[in-house]
């Protein structure tokens, strides 16, 4: 087990790789290099010879702000080498590991997810939500940045064409009730505020459970079989939206925009 006063640890649970966000102060907002971790612990579960199933956990009152915001309006009037670097590549090369991940990739939310990070949770296999009042947020029209990591081709197929067009133009969160009936989350449970940890355990068991006399190399075939078409797309999608979005950053457009929300001169839907 990693140490626990990290922003991201990790556990094996038998069959079951473990990633959690840990910095709950930080309403687990991520900042590049903390991206980059959660990046080396897919590979690491991707990798891992016995497990099955990859859970992405949190803590606190959310699952995670997307990126933090205090440490994007430091990268102003960089070149568009320093942005390809540091933003445009990491981004898509999380979306290609996610995409490429041969294991089931489950997620709970403890909370609201906003921004890429709620990008890449749509990339997921099964989203479960600890009680109703969860949402998921894209909020990029509102920053002035063009969509990330493939939600311009992930979310139309999770929840449909026009729906995703209302939820992604006017940056609208898609609340619980809306998500559950559309089909883009599982399960919604019904713990209480402050009980993301009894919500963890319980959705580790319920994973664990779901395998039970199931042959595992079966079970990721089969995944792998129903997933090629969707991710096939999200591949064809990356290029076009991360190229748009490295045009962004170069302009300052988010940049500028966190400032100002940040002096809390700028409306937003954040």
């Amino acid at each position: 087990m990693s140490e626990t006063n990290n922003p991201i640890t990790y556990e094996i649970k038998d069959k079951l790789f473990i990633i959690t966000l840990n910095n709950p102060k930080a309403l687990n907002s991520l900042t590049i290099p903390q991206f980059t971790q959660l990046a080396d612990l897919i590979v690491q579960a991707n990798n891992h010879p016995t497990t099955i199933i990859t859970l992405i956990q949190s803590t606190g009152k959310l699952f995670s702000a997307g990126a933090n915001i205090k440490t994007i309006t430091t990268m102003q009037s960089k070149t568009s080498d320093y942005y390809l670097s540091n933003i445009t590549s990491k981004n898509m090369y999380l979306v290609h590991l996610f995409t490429s991940h041969r294991k089931i990739l489950a997620i709970g939310l403890n909370g609201p997810v906003v921004g890429l990070t709620a990008s890449l949770v749509v990339l997921c296999d099964l989203i479960y939500a600890m009680n109703d009042k969860i949402y998921m947020s894209f909020p990029f029209s509102n920053i002035g940045l063009t969509n990330e990591c493939a939600i311009s081709a992930s979310l139309p197929k999770r929840i449909g064409y026009s729906k995703a067009l209302e939820h992604i133009m006017f940056a609208k969160a898609i609340p619980c009730n809306d998500l559950y009936r559309l089909g883009l989350i599982n399960k919604v449970f019904d713990f209480t505020k402050g009980q993301d940890g009894e919500f963890n355990k319980t959705l580790q068991n319920l994973l664990a459970g779901e395998l039970d006399g199931l042959d595992g190399d079966t079970v990721l075939s089969n995944r792998a079989l129903i997933k090629e078409s969707f991710n096939n797309d999200i591949k064809s999608q990356v290029l076009d939206e991360s190229m748009k979005g490295l045009a962004d950053w170069v302009a300052n457009k988010p940049q500028n925009a966190f400032a100002e929300i940040i002096k809390g001169t700028r409306k937003h839907k954040l």
